[in-house]
C-alpha cells in the first residue's frame, strides 16, 4: 500500500540551529507557524518539518499511497487492532495517523510526491564501452558548484526490535524487504517498486532517527556538499563510499544533535515486477560498503537520541 516518502517531521531544541545546518546543507527554508519547513530547491513539497522541543527526536513520519492503497491500509489498521488517532503535532497535513509497535507516529495520505525539478540533467559519465558525453564535462566554473539536494530519498529508523518493526511495515502496510542483516538491520521499500529502500530499521535499545537521505545529482556534489558542511564545522559521519545494501555512492554528516543526514547518488531501482531480485540476508559488514574513504567509525550505529 505505502508507495512513497513525502516528508519527515522532527522536533528540535533550537530551530536557528537546524535552520543553519539545513540551509548549508542545500535545502531552503520558510516559516510554518512556529515551524520551519524545509524542502529542495525548486520542488514544490515540504521534505522536512522542524517543530520547537526539549530534545532532538524524530516526531513523526508522512508517507504516500493512493486511494486503492488507503482503502487497504484502513482494513488493514482494522484487522491488526491499530486505533486512528488524531493528530499528535499541529501539522497542516490531511490523511491518517497511527503508531508503530514502537510507538514512532506515522501520518499516511493519499498523495504523490512532487516531481524533483530536473530541467537540468548532469552530463553523461563515460565509461569503457559506454562512451556518450562528447565534450568537456568540468571548467573552471565547477569548482564553484554546490549541492543542491533533488528529493528525500530515505530515513534509516532506530528499533528496538527489528523483526517485528518488519513484520508490521510489510503485513500491515504493504511494504518489501530489499535486503536484510538478521535481526540487525532491514531496508524496505514501497509496494509499487521504486529505491532500494525508503524506510529501513537498525537495531538499537530505543527508537530514534540514524539518518534521513538526499538525492543529488551526482558524485561532485556528494563531495562538496559534505566538504562544505565539514569547512564550516560539522561533523563528518561515514563516507565517501558505496554501500552494498542499495549500491548508492554516500557521504554522511552528523547533525548539530548527532543524528546523521547523507547525501546519496546512484541507488538501485526495484521494478513493480520484482519476480527477479533476491534479497540479501546477511552480516551487517557485508551490505554497509564496498569500499570507503575510511572504515565506518564506532558510532556510527548509535542511536543519539534519547529515550522517552
Amino acid at each position: 500500500m505505502i508507495r512513497s516518502l513525502l516528508h519527515v517531521g522532527m522536533t528540535v531544541p533550537d530551530l536557528e540551529v537546524g535552520r543553519a545546518f539545513y540551509e548549508l546543507f542545500g535545502l531552503e527554508s520558510r516559516p510554518s507557524g512556529t515551524h520551519l519547513v524545509f524542502r529542495c530547491p525548486g520542488r514544490d513539497q515540504d521534505q522536512l518539518r522542524l517543530m520547537p522541543g526539549s530534545k532532538k527526536r524524530l516526531a513523526y513520519t508522512s508517507l504516500g499511497t493512493n486511494q486503492e492503497g488507503m482503502d487497504v491500509l484502513l482494513k488493514k489498521l482494522e484487522q491488526a487492532s491499530v486505533p486512528l488517532q488524531k493528530a499528535p503535532f499541529d501539522v497542516p497535513l490531511d490523511g491518517i495517523w497511527f503508531q508503530d509497535p514502537h510507538g514512532d507516529w506515522l501520518n499516511v495520505q493519499v498523495a504523490e510526491p512532487i516531481p524533483p525539478a530536473t530541467d537540468k540533467l548532469p552530463p553523461e559519465i563515460n565509461a569503457h564501452g559506454r562512451y556518450r558525453r562528447v565534450g568537456r564535462a568540468c571548467d573552471p566554473s565547477s569548482m564553484h558548484k554546490k549541492a543542491r539536494p533533488i528529493r528525500l530519498g530515505h530515513l534509516i529508523k532506530f528499533s528496538p526490535d527489528v523483526l517485528r518493526s518488519v513484520d508490521f511495515y510489510t503485513n500491515v502496510l504493504g511494504m518489501k524487504i530489499s535486503d536484510q542483516s538478521f535481526d540487525i538491520l532491514a531496508f524496505l521499500r514501497g509496494s509499487g517498486g521504486g529505491d532500494h529502500h525508503m524506510v529501513a530499521f537498525a537495531k538499537s535499545s530505543h527508537t530514534g532517527l540514524h539518518h534521513v537521505s538526499f538525492e543529488v545529482a551526482d558524485l561532485d556534489e556528494i563531495e562538496i556538499g559534505a566538504q562544505t558542511l565539514l569547512r564550516a564545522g560539522y561533523k563528518d559521519g561515514f563516507g565517501l563510499g558505496r554501500h552494498i545494501g542499495g549500491s548508492n555512492y554516500f557521504h554522511y554528516i552528523r547533525d548539530p544533535w548527532g543524528s546523521l543526514v547523507e547525501y546519496f547518488w546512484d541507488i538501485d531501482v526495484i521494478g513493480e515486477d520484482d519476480s527477479d531480485w533476491v534479497p540479501l540476508n546477511c552480516p551487517p559488514e557485508e551490505v554497509t560498503a564496498v569500499w570507503a574513504a575510511t572504515p565506518p567509525p564506532h558510532d556510527f550505529v548509535l542511536n543519539f537520541e534519547e529515550p522517552d
